[in-house]
């Protein structure tokens, strides 16, 4: 009889150990690796942006940093300037310096310009930035 209820107690303590061991690997959150970007990098990027609370609009941008310099560009009308970058740990400040007189009857390009809060995993970037009328999301993927 002690055999079996040895047998018996083994067991219950492995079932619960399989369910410790199933809520620990399913309560784990996976963390978002971010790696500092360099700002004399030779780095290209496409992909997409987004307004958040505001006007709900999307489109396509490339971002290009060269030797502490960027590029950048949006499908909107007027969506091309470029000037100097500088780069902290969390944060990038656009320096525009290409000017377009523009009709009124076009509104923002939304061309990346002023500081905006970055995540770079190596692979992918993600911009944003809040405004005055709500957010901006950039979601940028490193051409090889």
């Amino acid at each position: 009889m002690s055999v079996r209820k040895t047998l018996i107690a083994m067991k219950k303590i492995r079932t619960f150990l399989v369910l410790i061991s199933l809520f620990v690997l399913t309560s784990c959150q996976k963390e978002e690796l971010s790696l500092p970007l360099n700002q004399n990098s030779n780095l290209e990027f496409t992909g997409t942006f987004k307004t958040l609370d505001s006007e709900n609009v999307e489109g396509l941008t490339t971002l290009q940093l060269t030797d502490g310099y960027y590029t950048s560009t949006t499908n909107l009308p007027f969506g091309n300037g470029g000037g100097k970058v500088a780069i902290g740990s969390s944060t990038i400040h656009f320096e525009d310096t290409v000017f377009y007189v523009k009709p009124a009857i076009f509104g923002p390009s939304y061309v990346l310009q002023g500081e905006h809060h970055y995540q770079f995993n190596g692979k992918k970037l993600k911009l944003w930035r809040d405004k005055n009328v709500g957010s901006i999301v950039y979601e940028l993927q490193l051409k090889k």
